[in-house]
């Protein structure tokens, strides 16, 4: 495509209190390779309700990449892919990040191919200091990049309202988390979103120093991490520390394997429901103290956790009592040999209906609640939105996380 081609598309609103109808415009603006894109995407033409749809082919261009668009809550701007074409951004050096948003207020990326770059897409305020906000980064492909996939770190910002879902992201770098949400110490906050059906994977290679699969930091709040695949990372699938007073982060459905760190670390204030960890190389599910937040006001309820070394739970205290920690009907399948459960310096811990193989260790509650079983199957959560399931297949799934009766 050689021409930049723009489509009209009219709605219609009501004016309430005028009793009138007025036209409102938005364009779908179609490019591709050859056009001026990257003047559209740095540019600030596009306005509430257009659509940027990119036609097949390889995009690269060597200058700083920084969107800064804003559309309006119920008609937002859309850049994307063309339907069933492949996308392609291809930075060619690790100098700059693949793309920067600053400031974008309602804005949907959708459907494009990232790679190459010192990070995929790095999230931040404008130069005014106007936080970026009410995103949607959706069928994304990240991969073979210098850094993280996707950063919301800046500090002194308040991220709100960012959707990340049904995300492929792997072969990362650097600190090479897939999504590092929010900055150490609480000094930039991540609240109110929502990291749902996106498939993880690779984030343990050589030049990999870190690699979380999804971390969320310090003070960051009231986020649903929902129906994630996560494996291959070098730390933990999932890192969250403490909301400092306010509403719990909720962890839910995921499915994780082959950690090189423990499955899910919960510091604090989340509750951890219906996840299912195999192999991880630390803990299945651990918390302790971290950067201020100490082991409270947790509610893990419904895990299911396969572990061979490590116990597939282990909690270690801060000494206060708080809210305390719920241990609610997980199945908790250590060695046969070892320990299920493993809890030093609990004040407050309230347990129901827990079983699983291996001893319980520092815990009276737990233990009165305990069913020993030597085998297990699970009852995996479908997640048919997620991408994983074009590249892997469920029932070798259901077989890692199967302990069979010997």
């Amino acid at each position: 495509m050689n021409t930049i081609s723009r489509q009209l598309v009219f709605a219609a609103s009501l004016l309430f209190g005028l009793g009138s109808m007025a036209a409102v415009s938005a364009d779908v603006i179609r490019v591709g390779p050859r056009d001026d894109w990257f003047a559209i995407l740095a540019g600030d033409s596009l306005k509430p309700g257009d659509e940027l749809v990119f036609h097949a082919g390889v995009y690269s261009d060597a200058r700083r990449l920084v969107l800064r668009h804003r559309g309006e809550s119920g008609n937002p701007i859309v850049i994307r892919a063309a339907e069933g074409q492949r996308v392609l951004f291809r930075r060619p050096d690790a100098k700059q990040n693949s793309m920067n948003l600053e400031g974008c207020r309602h804005l949907v990326l959708s459907g494009l191919e990232i790679t190459g770059g010192a990070a995929g897409i790095r999230i931040g305020p404008d130069a005014s200091g106007t936080p970026s906000s009410d995103l949607v980064l959706q069928d994304l492909h990240i991969h073979h990049i210098g850094g993280v996939a996707v950063t919301c770190n800046h500090e002194g910002t308040v991220y709100r309202r960012i959707t990340l879902r049904r995300n492929h992201i792997h072969h990362t770098a650097g600190h090479g988390e897939a999504f590092y949400l929010g900055a150490n110490e609480g000094k930039g906050v991540f609240s109110d979103s929502l990291i749902e059906y996106n498939y993880i994977h690779d984030l343990d290679g050589p030049t990999v120093s870190q690699g979380d699969g999804i971390e969320i930091k310090q003070g960051s709040f009231g986020n649903r991490i929902v129906g994630n695949v996560i494996h291959g990372t070098k730390y933990p699938g999932i890192t969250v520390y403490g909301t400092t007073g306010q509403p719990r982060n909720v962890i839910e459905d995921n499915l994780i394997w082959d950690t090189g760190d423990h499955g899910i670390q919960a510091a604090a204030d989340a509750i951890l429901r219906n996840n299912f960890i195999a192999n991880a190389k630390g803990c299945g599910i651990y918390s302790r103290a971290h950067q201020g937040a100490i082991p409270d006001n947790l509610r893990i309820e419904s895990n299911y956790v396969v572990a061979s070394g490590n116990p597939p739970l282990r909690l270690i205290g801060g000494g206060s009592a708080g809210k305390g920690i719920e241990i609610l009907g997980n199945t908790l399948m250590g060695p046969a040999d070892g320990l299920a459960v493993r809890v030093e310096r609990l004040n407050a811990l309230t347990a129901k209906a827990n079983r699983g193989q291996g001893a319980v260790d520092g815990s009276s509650a737990i233990a009165a609640s305990w069913t020993s079983v030597s085998h297990a199957t699970p009852d995996l959560p479908r997640l048919e939105q997620n991408p994983a399931w074009n590249l892997l297949k469920r029932s070798e799934c259901v077989a890692r996380f199967t302990v069979p009766i010997k």
